[in-house]
């Protein structure tokens, strides 16, 4: 996908994808809140899923924030209007420390 096309993912407002990164976000933030308080980088990861589930807009604000560095997946570049739910949710937990510790 040329640097153009991936630009134009990013700001199409309903793309299926951004829905499912919000999804996924919102999914991986109740499942750190559920954590155990031993798991490396918690209390960061804490914060921030507090964050993410205490606003209704949260998992959409976090979207946003996050799009550009989902974008970076190559699998998603390759089709990001066809990505299993349980794949885009591997990707975001992934970069879930990257994204609670730039919260600090």
């Amino acid at each position: 996908m040329s640097f153009a096309t991936i630009y134009d993912v990013v700001h199409t407002d309903n793309h299926v994808l951004k829905k499912q990164v919000a999804v996924a976000i919102l999914q991986c933030a109740v499942d750190i809140l559920n954590e155990d308080e031993q798991t490396e980088n918690h209390w960061n990861r804490f914060a921030w899923a507090k964050m993410v589930t205490q606003d209704s807009n949260g998992p959409d604000l976090e979207m946003e924030r996050w799009f550009w560095l989902i974008m970076t997946n190559a699998t998603f570049q390759s089709d990001p209007s066809n990505q299993d739910d349980g794949a885009v949710k591997t990707v975001v937990t992934g970069h879930v420390n990257t994204m609670a510790n730039a919260r600090r």
